[in-house]
Formats: C-alpha cells, structure tokens, sequence
C-alpha cells in the first residue's frame, strides 16, 4: 500500500525536503568550520543506548542529556538527529525538535525512525500534508511498522479519512498481531463502529500483552462502563490508580460510575481528583453540568451546557439539558426565544415540546403551553427531517465562500438545499463531496440522507452501511431504520436496533425506539422489559409517554394495579394530554372503576383521542 500525496503538493512538498536536507550555504558553512575529532564508536554507544532507553520509558529529559554527552564524545549529527528529535517532543519543545528533524539528515539505519519523528512532529502541529510526505518518506523501500501504520491510521481518521484510517490498523495488526497500540486503535474502531461488545476483545487481548498499559487499561475499563459492568470497570480503574496514583482518567472514569449509580457527591469529589484535566472534554463537560443540575445550582448548569452546546449544535441530549436547565432556572423567557423555532419542526421531540410547553405555563399563558402540550402526547414521527442551518451553519457558508465544497460549508449549504426542497442540488454538492472525500463516512451519511429525502432508501442504505463501518451512532441507527421503513422492511428495522442495544445496553434512546416498535408489533411483554430497563436508567420518570406506553404494556399482561400506577402517574404529569387520558380510562375500566373511567373517555375525545 502506498501513502504518497498527489499531484503538484508531493513535489513542492519534496523539493522542500531537498532543500532543507541540504541548503548550499549552511553546507558551505559546515564545511568551512572546524571539527572535533571523533571518538570512537565505543565511546559514545553506552550514551546512545542509555537515550534509547529513556525514550521507551518516556523520559525526554535524561534521553537529551544523554545524547548531548554523546554529541560532545564526538557523535556525528545524523546519528542522533531522530533520537533527539523524539527526545524534544515528548518535552513538548516542538521547536526543538524541528531543528533535529527538519532537515531530514539521518543515519542511514535510522531514516524510518527519523521521517516517523518528523511525521509525529507535523501532526502535533496539525500540519496534515507535511505529515503525508515524512510517513511517505518513511516508508521508501519498506512496508514500515506497526508503530507507524497505527499513526497514520489516527492522521487519517483526523483527517476525515475514515476507512483509510481503518485500513491502515488492519495493516498495523498485519506487521504485528500483539502490538498493543494498534490493538487499542482496533479496538476504539470496533467500538465506534461495531459497538462496545465488539471492543472488548481486542483490549483485553492488547492487555495480555501489556498488562500495565494505562491507555489499554484505560480504554477497557470505559467500554466495561459503557455494557454497564460496573464492578469489573472499578477493578480496572483501580489497578490505573495502583500505576499511577494520580491518573486522571481513573478518578474521571469513577466520577462517571459514580454518577450513574446517584451517588453524585462522590462522583464531585472524584472529578476534583482529576485537577481539570477533562475541563474541555465533552463528555466530561456534561458530567459537570449534570452535577450541577443534582445539586440545584441551575444558573452553573446552564454555564455549563451552554458552552457545551456551542460545541455540539447538533447534540439533542444537550439541547435538551440546557433547555430544562434555562426552565429550572426560571429563564421561561429564554427557553421559549432559543427553541421556538426548534418546536415548530414535524419531528420536534416529546421532550422539547413538553419543556417549551412548561416555559409558556410559567409565564401564565396556558393557552399557549396546550399547543405544545398536545403535540409531545402524539407519537413522534417515524422519518427523519432535515437539521436546521444556524448560525455557526451561516458563517461557515460565508467564511468559506471561496472554497464551497470544504467539508463545514457544504453541511449546512446541504441541509439549506433540502430544507427549500432542492433534492437535486443537494444531490449535486454530495455528489462532489464524494469525489472530494470518499473515504469519509461523514459523507457518505449526508450523501444517505440526500438519497432518503428523495425516496431512494435502497441508495441511503447502501452509504449509511459504509459509514457504519466506521461509525454507528444512534443518530445513523435512527436514519437506517427510516430506510428499512420505506423500504417496507420493518422487521429488519426492528433487527438492527435490538442489534445496537445488546451491543449498547445502556443507551435508553435506544431502548425507547425499540419499545415502541415493538408496541407497534404488539409485543407487549418485551415492550414491558425494555421500559422496565429504561427505569433503570433513570430515564423514564419524567416522561409521560413512556410511562403510559409501559401502562399499556402492562395492561395487556394483565398487571391492572402496575398498568393503573404508571397511567396514573403520567397522567397526573400532563393533565391536558389526551393520549394519557385514554390509557388511564382504559386502565380503570379494566379495574371495573367504569364511572371514572367513562368521564376520561369523554375528556380523551375531547382532545382528539377517542377508544378504539
């Protein structure tokens, strides 16, 4: 496999490397100046083996000073050049090290070494490009190392170069089965793409290999969280603790366990121990925020969730959290100015309409809240609709007005064109976007949903299978079960999301789409199970749908007093939501209470629900 840029950059890129390899004057310059004499190889060889050593342990600090004695022995400059080079970057001094690498002058045995230092040194500056040409040089006449291939394969996927990069950890494996690097790198790519059940091998087969790996071990015990092995997770993270007593990631991984289990003054004191380290980690900034929300701190919550949703636009779990944060808050005002225009899509989610809904209540205008009210108790819409462009969408439009097929101008100018019914010039940016980028499976997700809003699902599945590969997030499960629906293949539908949820049992949206296909199926008893599940997660209580989908569920296995304990929960919860109404008369006629159960009939018609 090659790895060689394209066109007129590889050679503009390696005429710069000539000219730094060798620039006439400082070579005359060299030339010119006097030499010390040199030592011996014997001499110098115990200071070189000695920085060799210092680097496998990470030590940059005595590897430089060891090499610096060799260089005074007498070394000559390209047989430490690669060494000092690595030395200087794991200081951090990235000038440094240009001065060592840059030039590319290395001892012969020691090209590959050096051009993958260089490399390395391009990539801690996101320079891409000049980090093509060093791993192009660093494979002349070689098929290179794990080391290397797990590197270029985290470049690529940096660099939206998703199957490329998967490609890459393939032959990263292919050089070395038992490198533990690239068996961490396999393993964050079966989990984003095959899912966490699928990762676990290949951790903890990286692990037998290097026990004491704290990023393998790191990586383990958050995959074990994620199944919601909670003791096995506590284990790993102990053993991070007993390497390194002061690893951040193991009290930031406890914070999270300790969370979900509600005891969230533990899981404070634990993110303390990491001393910022996760400050501008997303998932991190939402344990903050959620913390803050326990604690009734509702004005640093909403600091909190705002800056988060700043980052992610698109995230609804975010949106949704500082929506109810602003309510809490007693900001109905601002809830109502930043969502309006969310609630009034077809496919606004229960939750959102429900809190906008709550911020009309606030303000005393109930007429308006019963809009929103009704509409969260009707069931959600099965397809998917476009995203709206907002105002990062805009400026990215405008900021690269000169380049309008770069990757964050052409997402939104995309949503822009589907959202005016232009399928046929969405159609045509994709189309370049594919020619562009076609090894990114965020393409290949846009370029589905082009196809789906044009009603070509068998097209959609096809790229949201590819991106799948890579990455399958709940928001491309939901975009994949659409297609199946058009396609008439809702059994198949149903397949591939109870697939995701045994990979990723603890994710309740996941749980909640499968409940409710199959209270569409009738299967009420695995409904039961799955929103008995849902429970468990802390995820249902403040829902009123869910609660009287699991009442119908129970009503149909005949559990009358459950059924009329959730009915009447989440009627008490909306008392103007017709849909709750109905379930709870038809849970008190079952119960033979047929007055009260009659006086609900007539308050679900109404509404627009009448018994079937």
């Amino acid at each position: 496999m090659t790895f060689m840029p394209e066109g007129p950059r590889r050679g503009a890129v390696l005429a710069g490397l000539a000219l730094l390899a060798s620039p006439p004057l400082f070579a005359a310059a060299l030339a010119d100046a006097p030499r010390p004499a040199q030592a011996p190889p014997s001499a110098y060889a115990p200071s070189i083996e000695a920085a060799r050593a210092a680097l496998r342990k990470g030590d940059g600090v005595a590897a430089e000073m060891d090499l610096r004695r060799a260089a005074d022995a007498g070394v000559p400059t390209p047989e430490i050049a690669a060494l000092m080079g690595e030395a200087y970057l794991i200081q951090g001094d990235l000038a440094a090290a240009r001065q060592w690498l840059a030039p590319g002058d290395f001892a012969p045995g020691d090209r590959r070494y050096g051009f993958h230092m260089l490399a390395r040194l391009e990539l801690a500056e996101g320079d891409f490009p000049a980090a093509e040409a060093a791993f192009a040089h660093a494979l002349e006449g070689n098929p290179g190392t794990a080391e290397i291939w797990v590197d270029i394969g985290r470049m690529r996927y940096r660099d939206g170069q998703h199957h490329l990069a998967l490609a890459a950890s393939l032959k990263a494996l292919e050089l070395d089965p038992a490198y533990p690097a690239a068996l961490e790198f396999r393993g964050q790519l079966a989990r984003d793409g095959q899912g966490l059940a699928a990762a676990l091998p290949w951790f903890e087969k990286g692990l037998k290999s290097a026990p004491d790996n704290l990023s393998l071990l790191g990586e383990y015990a958050a995959t074990l969280g994620e199944l919601g092995r909670a003791k096995e997770m506590l284990v790993v993270t102990r053993r991070m603790i007993e390497l390194d007593a002061q690893n951040p990631r193991a009290f930031y991984l406890q914070a999270v366990l300790a969370a979900r289990a509600g005891d969230y003054n533990l899981a404070r004191r634990l993110m303390w121990r990491t001393q910022g380290a996760f400050d501008q980690l997303p998932a991190a900034m939402m344990l903050e925020g959620i913390l803050e929300m326990q604690e009734g701190n509702w004005s640093l919550a909403v600091e909190a969730f705002d800056e988060l949703s700043r980052l992610q636009p698109d995230n609804l779990r975010i949106t949704q959290l500082l929506g109810r944060a602003l309510l809490e808050n007693g900001d109905a005002r601002e809830v109502i100015a930043r969502y309006s225009t969310l609630v009034q899509r077809s496919d606004a989610s229960p939750y959102m309409l429900t809190l906008v809904g709550r911020a009309y209540e606030q303000l005393g205008d109930r007429a308006a809240a019963a809009v929103y009210l009704d509409r969260a108790a009707m069931p959600p819409p099965t397809g998917i609709s476009t995203l709206p462009v907002d105002d990062a969408g805009e400026l990215a439009i405008f900021r690269w007005g000169s380049d309008p097929y770069r990757l964050d101008a052409a997402v939104p100018k995309v949503r822009k064109a589907l959202a005016a019914g232009d399928s046929v010039g969405a159609a045509r940016i994709v189309a370049l976007l594919g020619q562009r980028y076609g090894d990114s499976a965020d393409v290949q997700v846009l370029s589905g949903d082009v196809a789906l809003a044009r009603g070509q699902a068998g097209l959609a599945l096809e790229n949201y299978r590819s991106a799948a590969q890579i990455r399958l997030s709940f928001a491309l499960l939901i975009r994949m079960a659409a297609a199946f629906r058009q396609l008439g293949q809702d059994g198949a539908a149903r397949a591939l999301v109870s697939d995701y949820l045994a990979q990723h049992p603890q994710d309740a949206d996941a749980a909640k789409l499968l409940a409710e296909m199959m209270a569409d199926k009738g299967d009420w008893r695995r409904v039961g199970l799955l929103l008995d599940h849902v429970r468990t997660l802390h995820e249902a209580g403040r829902d009123p749908r869910l609660l009287g989908l699991l009442a119908q569920a129970q009503l149909a296995l005949g559990d009358v007093p459950r059924a009329e304990t959730q009915a009447a929960t989440a009627y008490g919860m909306q008392r103007s939501n017709g849909r709750s109404a109905l379930i709870l008369a038809r849970v008190l006629r079952q119960a033979g209470r047929t007055e009260e159960a009659g006086a609900l009939f007539a308050k679900a018609a109404r509404l627009g629900f009448a018994d079937m």
